[in-house]
């Protein structure tokens, strides 16, 4: 993606933006009613309230009935006239200029900005104070916020200094994918669920060799997936390896998960797996085969078993839709974890402070009334009204089960989910899930733990290292594992893509690793003591 750092802002204009708000004092012990009498609050703002906010999710729809029933929600909720001004930013790969440029001047400032990655930037508005410290502002009107993340999602949002200039927009469920076989082929060949390595292979087996679909034509695969290493999931984590992260070693240190000598086991085992035919090739084409085209692969009937989202699993959802249509009585099932040789097992984690993010400029003075509308965006009730429509007109909820009473064109008109990614709740608020499905997420929040406990999500922004190094070991990791997977490489090349790993920048990232590691944990510690004085009392 296309990347522009905020270059043209300079420190004097952006001292200047840097207005004092209303609340945000960063006397947190006052929850931001800095000179109120704290035994008589002060009485609530009922003047008229415009929030601009930038939106990514949903159909981006402008001028949509969700925007109208949203301000009429949060007009009657907060006794206050509430406007609301979308500002929808154009596709991901111009998004981030969009934020760089409507960012560098006052007049353009959201007052609500939603945006991903760019911690270049997000360092540069928070030091600079043209993005609001939210502390005592969630003090004194985030409740629903604070209800809603526990303590290890804030801490990834946390300064050291005790302040915090963004949430999260949204968080995955603790455990979002799943090992997922087609059940009608399952019955068909008269196999056993599988729960180990071995069994497991044996059914990829049988789904690749035994014509589970009738047709005569060998022309089925054991195992599919978009080229991406956590499509192999059901096989690297048995090994207790996640090759996309950094895990914890028995000896305490930190190391990059793709130079783990269980890696190298795991490799082997899927070498194994491909010459014999049990792996769709297309699983190895990097950067082409990706999740949209994997989806029509599936949909075409010939997978056996991939490692997807738990998702796949609600009656509405469209690629298990498509698939069924495509090929009548297919059924999917979903499998507990494959126990690896020593019996680990693991679904992979979700990062527990999100992926995208929420931060209150210093546009207006009354931010306390912008983050009154943030919070109650995130109550259930107003989720579920931007995100669905209301019942009994835009759906209905029939044996515990979402039905939506619209078409996909008219929900798009409708502008359903253009605010998808504000406190984006994945607890019962999200109607579209089944029982069985919010159940399933439950589960796999249990069943993902394991990895959990040895990988590493970094909370620091100050990544030298890695942002230096990456891209081109990733490169080289990519290039020696789908190698070693397809045969044109042997397994002995793992052992060089180590030496070579360390040799091109690898050491470096590993020291780096090691040395945020030690501080975070003695940076957690610290906030554990500032959650419990500054935010417990206030949920």
């Amino acid at each position: 993606m296309k990347k522009q750092v905020l270059t043209t802002l300079t420190l004097a204009a952006m001292l200047t933006v840097a207005a004092c708000s209303g609340g945000n004092t960063g006397n947190n012990g006052n929850a931001g009613e800095s000179g109120t009498n704290k035994d008589q609050p002060a009485a609530a703002d009922t003047s008229p309230l415009k929030v601009t906010m930038t939106l990514m999710a949903g159909p981006k729809t402008p001028k949509a009935w969700v925007e109208s029933a949203l301000e009429e929600d949060l007009s009657s909720k907060l006794n206050r006239n509430v406007d609301i001004d979308s500002l929808m930013l154009p596709g991901w790969d111009q998004a981030k200029t969009k934020i760089n440029l409507i960012m560098s001047d006052k007049k353009t400032m959201p007052n609500i900005l939603w945006y991903w990655d760019m911690n270049k930037e997000y360092k540069t508005w928070s030091e600079s104070g043209i993005i609001a410290d939210l502390v005592p502002l969630l003090q004194k009107n985030g409740k629903n916020i604070l209800d809603y993340y526990s303590k290890e999602n804030l801490f990834y949002s946390w300064d050291k200094s005790g302040k915090m200039y963004r949430v999260p927009a949204d968080i995955a469920e603790a455990g979002t994918m799943t090992t997922i076989l087609r059940k009608d082929w399952i019955d068909k060949l008269n196999l056993q669920t599988p729960t180990t390595l071995q069994e497991y292979t044996d059914v990829l087996r049988a789904f690749t060799k035994n014509d589970p679909d009738d047709n005569g034509e060998d022309d089925t695969y054991g195992l599919s997936g978009p080229a991406e290493l956590r499509s192999f999931g059901p096989i690297l984590y048995a090994y207790k390896t996640n090759p996309d992260s950094f895990m914890i070693t028995e000896d305490g240190t930190v190391k990059y998960g793709s130079v783990l000598p269980q890696t190298k086991e795991a490799l082997k085992v899927l070498q194994d797996m491909f010459k014999e035919g049990l792996i769709d090739p297309r699983m190895i084409l990097v950067g082409q085969t990706d999740g949209s085209k994997f989806e029509e692969i599936l949909q075409q009937g010939k997978v056996g078993s991939i490692y997807r989202w738990v998702d796949y699993f609600n009656p509405g959802n469209n690629i298990v839709r498509g698939l069924q249509a495509n090929t009548p009585g297919a059924e999917l099932m979903y499998i507990e974890p494959i126990k690896g040789p020593d019996g680990f097992s693991s679904d992979s984690p979700s990062d527990v402070g999100g992926w995208s993010y929420l931060s209150i400029t210093n546009k207006e003075k009354d931010s306390a009334g912008v983050m009154s509308v943030l919070n109650q965006m995130a109550d259930p009730e107003t989720y579920k009204l931007v995100n669905f429509g209301k019942e009994g007109e835009h759906y209905k909820i029939e044996n515990g089960e979402f039905k939506s009473l619209v078409t996909p064109d008219e929900s798009d008109k409708l502008g359903l989910g253009n605010f998808g990614w504000y406190i984006s709740r994945k607890d019962e608020a999200n109607i579209k899930n089944t029982p069985e499905v919010n159940e399933l997420f439950k589960k796999r929040a249990i069943t993902s733990q394991p990895l959990r406990d040895l990988t590493v999500e970094f909370k620091s922004l100050d990544r030298p290292a890695f942002i230096e190094y990456n891209a081109d070991l990733t490169k080289l990791r990519d290039q020696t594992f789908y190698g070693i997977i397809s045969g044109k490489l042997s397994i002995d090349e793992f052992d060089k893509f180590v030496e070579q790993y360390y040799k091109l920048g690898g050491k470096q990232v590993e020291e780096e690793a090691n040395k945020l590691y030690k501080e975070q944990k003695e940076e957690f510690a610290a906030y554990e003591e500032w959650y419990t004085k500054e935010i417990e009392p206030f949920k």
